[in-house]
Parts: C-alpha cells; structure tokens; sequence
C-alpha cells in the first residue's frame, strides 16, 4: 500500500468518525432535551400543588377574593402572597415556554391558570399593584389575556352547591 492510499485511508476513516461523533452529539442533546423538558414539567406540577394545598390550608382564600365587603388589611395581604406565588409560577411556565423548554401545547395548559387567579375584580386590582415587579413581556401578555375576559363566577358557583 502506497502512502497515497494510506492518506485516503485515513481521510475515510476520519470522516467515518465525525460522523459518529456528530451522530452520537446529536442522540445526546435530544436526551437532554427530553430531560429538560421533564425537569420542568416536574417543578410546574410542584408549583401547582403547593397552589392548591394553600387553598386546603387556608380555604378562607376564595371567599376573600370574591366577597363584597372590602377585606381587612390581613386578609388582602394573605390573598395577595398567594396570587403572587401563583403568578410568580406562570411566570417560570412563560418563561420556559419561551427559552423552547416547554412546548405550546403544555403552556397554553399552564396558563389557563391565570384566568382563575385574576378571575374576580379584586385579584385583578391586587394584580395591578404587583404587576411591576414580574418580568415585563410576562406582565403585557397577562393584561392581554384577561383584557377582555369577564370575572370568573367560579366562587359564587362553588358557595350556590349545596
């Protein structure tokens, strides 16, 4: 074999292990993909939870959201942490959705979410006064989404089952 050949040899054989390698990379990134995207989806579903338990916890959170009289100061304060947490987490779902973390589908069922939190006139007040301190692409598209949108009768629904 002439050293000619030994160098086209060798050409082939470098090829063949780009190729490999850029194969192997490519089966890597997706699997880090999918974990990503799990990761996510796992701390969403936490998010989620620890919501729904505050309201196990402290069910007096509905009624402060949507009663007539004006709530105390206490109870404001209580209903405004909660919907900050709630909203600070559709704001991790946003942002995700947005770096291509999350795919359409799984935000747009994420962030069906805000309707309840900002259903009554006084959630959507209480937004008011918290809306700045929140990312501000995230704030613009919640006051797009709920523009329009009337309050939810959610609660007065819930307290009419008997």
């Amino acid at each position: 074999m002439t050293l000619e050949q030994i160098a086209y040899v060798a050409q082939i054989a470098g090829v063949i292990v780009v190729a490999a390698t850029l194969i192997f990379l490519t089966i890597q990134v997706r699997q880090g993909t999918v974990l990503l995207r799990s990761e996510s989806r796992q701390t969403q579903l936490a998010n989620d939870q620890t919501g729904v338990y505050k309201f196990v916890e402290f069910p007096e959170l509905g009624r402060i959201l949507s009663q007539a009289e004006t709530p105390s100061f206490e109870e404001k304060t209580k209903v405004i942490f909660w919907m900050i947490g709630q909203m600070r987490a559709r704001e991790y779902e946003w942002l995700q959705y947005k770096s291509g973390a999350m795919d359409k589908e799984s935000w747009e069922t994420y962030r069906g979410v805000i309707y309840f939190v900002l259903g009554t006139e006084r959630a959507r007040a209480l937004w008011g006064l918290t809306a700045g301190y929140f990312n501000a692409g995230f704030a613009a598209m919640v006051e797009e989404m709920v523009r329009e949108v009337p309050p939810i009768e959610y609660w007065n629904e819930l307290q009419a089952i008997k």
